[in-house]
This record gives structure tokens, sequence and C-alpha cells, in this order.
């Protein structure tokens, strides 16, 4: 199912985006940024065109991504913060093609490439307004422990990015000598642009950002990539005066401009379905990070690399112990990470979130619909009969009977419904995108799912029935408000008879 709606999602993009202009422009990005890095690569064509093809070709890349940009950025469909967003997105694309045409100017006009010039003050822009963009896509809220969590790991991956910079470039440049105190400066401004754009990027990626915007940051983020790996491959070669124009940092600043177009287009494209014209399952709020254990692996591996000259005695030894030794504690770490997450967000009896758990799904939820002005629903569901049961048939005869209705749910609800046991015979559903109608709906599907169910005890069947009380967000503030609302129609629902739905505001069904 996954693997069909993967295919028709590819299927949709490529037949909008054929029949789009800004499509049109990224097809062509994608393949011009192909083009240059294979011309890099197989060193095509002769070796006295290399400047002018590797100053110029960056021009029309750096317009298509600015437009993009910016076209995505007037789009009134996106909520005014990820359009405010793509604007200094579009103003970071412009100040480096603003200094791509400066030194295309300098190095083909004049033949001369001066080292400062007005080109690097433009380039340098590039930095803080990327960071500015990115920290002001919209994301989803933080409790205080999940923000300290997060400015945790985003200052792990700042460090680990810190070493490799250091190591690479800053480190070699504050040891230079012989060069102007200016052109030092410089040439150190470019790696601390690029911490910045370390910082933004883990930033962007451990902020869970808001569903409609999710798919071009991917993108985004991947051509930052990129393009720090070009700005740290350019800054190490330039220290050795080995960096030509048209070398492979340039087929890296190239993929990564294509990219950011890319990005551009795809957010423009989620814009014009609409904000939920796609509705990924919520976030998980309590899923643990990559990416800071990437970024101490990475601070080892340059370690490892610096140190490899080193004597056996006395830090070669003590530095092996210790990258094991914290190669071990982190893989513990994470060992009991996963164990401990399980029992806190999985119930053990049902497979199902936990009411703790299933409560940070519903916040966000809740905040989603609140700020789009979307439909949203919950459904409080009670086993009939429960305590008699219990009672009679033992209570492994009702933990079986629980674990029935916990898979007539997964059956019966969408993938993007969050589910969750909220306590003894009680279960939980929140509907996003539904109305109180639809959710009614869609409670007497699973009502009448439950109703033809039994369960096997001692060779006596014993019918399993349920009760639904629904409830529409309209107008209320929190889900506590929203779940009492449920409660409240829930317990109509079992006054009335059992084995039906009740809604809070629609005549009972």
């Amino acid at each position: 199912m996954a693997t069909s709606t993967r295919a028709w999602g590819l299927r949709t993009l490529l037949r909008d985006w054929a029949s789009d202009p800004g499509g049109i422009v990224t097809f062509l990005l994608g393949l011009s940024g192909l083009a240059f890095f294979l011309w890099v690569v197989f060193q095509w064509g002769p070796s006295s065109a290399r400047p002018a093809i590797g100053d110029l070709a960056f021009i029309p890349t750096g317009i298509a991504a600015v437009a993009l940009a910016w076209r995505a950025a007037r789009l009134s469909r996106l909520p005014a913060p990820t359009r405010r967003a793509w604007a200094l997105l579009g103003a970071a694309f412009g100040v480096t093609l603003i200094g791509d045409v400066l030194w295309a100017y300098y190095e083909l006009g004049l033949e001369t490439a001066p080292y400062p010039s007005p080109a690097d003050a433009a380039y340098l822009l590039f930095y803080p307004l990327v960071l500015a963009g990115l920290a002001t896509f919209p994301a989803a809220p933080q409790t205080p422990a999940e923000r300290t969590a997060f400015w945790l790991d985003v200052t792990t991956v700042f460090l680990g990015g810190w070493m490799v910079i250091w190591y690479v470039v800053l480190g070699p440049t504050a040891l230079a000598s012989g060069a102007p105190r200016l052109e030092k400066v410089l040439t150190a401004a470019y790696p601390i642009g690029d911490l910045i754009l370390i910082f933004g990027i883990a930033t962007m990626l451990l902020r869970r950002p808001e569903e409609g915007s999710r798919g071009a940051l991917a993108i985004l983020a991947g051509a930052m990539g990129l393009f720090l790996i070009g700005d740290l491959a350019f800054g190490h070669l330039s220290l050795t005066d080995r960096y030509e124009t048209g070398g492979w940092p340039d087929a890296l600043w190239m993929l990564a401009q294509a990219g950011f177009g890319v990005s551009a287009q795809y957010q423009y494209w989620r814009g014009r379905l609409g904000q939920t014209a796609v509705h990924a399952p919520p976030a998980d709020p309590h899923r643990v990070s990559s990416l800071p254990y990437l970024a101490i692996g990475l601070g080892y591996l340059v370690l490892i690399v610096a140190a490899r000259g080193a004597s056996l005695y006395p830090l070669g030894g003590m530095l092996t112990g210790a990258i094991a030794i914290t190669a071990v504690v982190v893989t513990r770490q994470l060992l009991l990470l996963r164990e401990l997450r399980a029992i806190a967000v999985t119930d053990g009896l049902t497979d199902l979130p936990t009411r703790q758990h299933f409560t940070s799904l519903a916040d966000r939820e809740f905040a989603r619909a609140l700020r789009y002005s979307r439909p949203l629903a919950a459904l409080l569901i009670d086993v009939d009969g429960f305590k008699t049961i219990n009672d009679r048939f033992g209570h492994a005869v009702g933990d079986e009977v629980l674990r029935l209705v916990a898979r007539r749910m997964r059956e019966a609800f969408r993938q993007i419904d969050p589910l969750g046991r909220y306590g003894g015979d009680e279960f939980v559903v929140m509907l996003p995108e539904c109305s109180e109608r639809e959710a009614v709906a869609a409670a007497q599907r699973f009502v009448r799912a439950v109703s033809g169910s039994t369960v096997t005890a001692g060779g006596e069947g014993v019918s399993v029935t349920v009760s639904v009380g629904v409830a529409a967000a309209d107008g209320l503030k929190d889900v506590g408000s929203l779940l009492r609302h449920a409660d409240d129609a829930l317990y109509r629902a079992k006054r009335a008879g059992r084995d039906q739905v009740v809604s809070y505001s629609l005549t009972p069904a």
C-alpha cells in the first residue's frame, strides 16, 4: 500500500510539473546541474573554456533558484510564516547570484580575481539569510523537556561540525603566515558561515517542521549539505592554492543550487495542492534522532584522521581506548533509549499508544487544526459490559477482548488517525480533517465491525460490542475540552442502551 501511494505521488508530481512553468524550469535546472557535474568529472571540452563555463553556468541556475523561491513566497495558500521563510531563502539565493555575477565580471571581464572583493560580501550574506529563513518555518510546538533535548541535540551537532571545520579550514587558516590580516579574516569568515549553516540545518531537521513543508525542507537540507561540503573543499584547496574554477567544489555548488530550486518548486506544488492534501501521520514527539550520534561519530572520525601520525604511546593507545569507550556507551544508551521509549509510548497489552503518548500526538493535531482552521474530531470508545466479562470469564478473556478492539481500531481507521488506549476498557481516536458528521459515520462503521466479533472462552463465544462518543473541535481551545465533550457523548450512548454512537452536538445516531 505504501509503495503504491508513493508511486501515485510521483506520477502526480511528474504530471503536474510537466504542465507548470515552474516545474518545467525545475526539470531543466536538474538536467543542467547534472550536465555541469558530469562536465567537471569527465573534464569535457578544452581547458581554455573552463573558466568561462565554470563562472557563467552559475548565473542561469541562480536566477532559476531565486525565481522559484520567490514564487513559493508569493503563494497565498501557504501559511504566512512559510511564505516569509521562502522570501528570506529567495534573498539568500539572490545574494549568491549577485556574488556569482560579480565574480564572473572580475575573472572574465577584468581578467583578475581580487580577494577580498564585493563578491565576497555578497557570498557572506548568504549564511545569515539562510539561517533566518530556516528559523522562520513553522514547526511543532515543544514542551519544556522537548525544548531542552532539542538544544542539547543541536549543540552536539554544532560541536561535531566545529571539529570538522576547525581541522579542515579554520585551524590551518589561523596558523597561516604571510597573508594580509584582512585576507585571513575573510578566509576565516567562510568557515564560520559554514558553522552557521550547520546550526541552521540541525535546527531545521530537529524541530519537526510542519507537514506542508516537510518534503521541501528534506530536499533543501540535502542541497545545503552539498553546499557545505563544497564550501569546505573550496576553503581547504584555497589554503594550498589548488582551487581552480571548474573544479569539483563547483560541481557540488551547482548541484546544491539546483537543489535549492527543486525544493522551492516542491513547496509551491504542495502548497497548490493544499496544506492537507496529503495528510501524513503526525510526527512522533518521542522519537530519538540519529543526527547527534552521527555528529559524535563524525567528530571522532576527524580526531582519528588528525591523530593518525601520533605515536602509539601515550596518546595513540589512549585515543583508541577513548573512542572505543564512547562507542560502547553510545550503543548502550541507544539500546536503553529504544527500550524505554517502547515502554513509555506503547501499551503492552494492545500495542496502541499509551494515554500520555496519545495526548502528545493529539496536542499537535489540535494545534495544527487550530492554526490552519481545519476540521478535527475525537472519538471515545468504551467496551460494553467489560466488568461483567472479566467477572464471569476471567481477566485473560478480558485481555483478549481489549486486544480484539485494538485490532478492529487499526483496521477501521486511517493511518493518519492517532489511536490510543485511554485507560481500562476505554480507547480514544483523533480524526484529522473530519467534521463531526464524518466522524459519526466513521464511528458507526467501527461499531458494526466490532459487533460481529466474538472471543472464545471455554468453548463459549463471548460477543463484543462498543459504545462511542463523538465530538468536534469547532470553537474549542484545547484537547482537554474536546475529549470532555466526547466523554459526555459516550456517557449518553451507554445510557441509551450501548452498542451505538452518540454525537455531542448532532442528533444521536
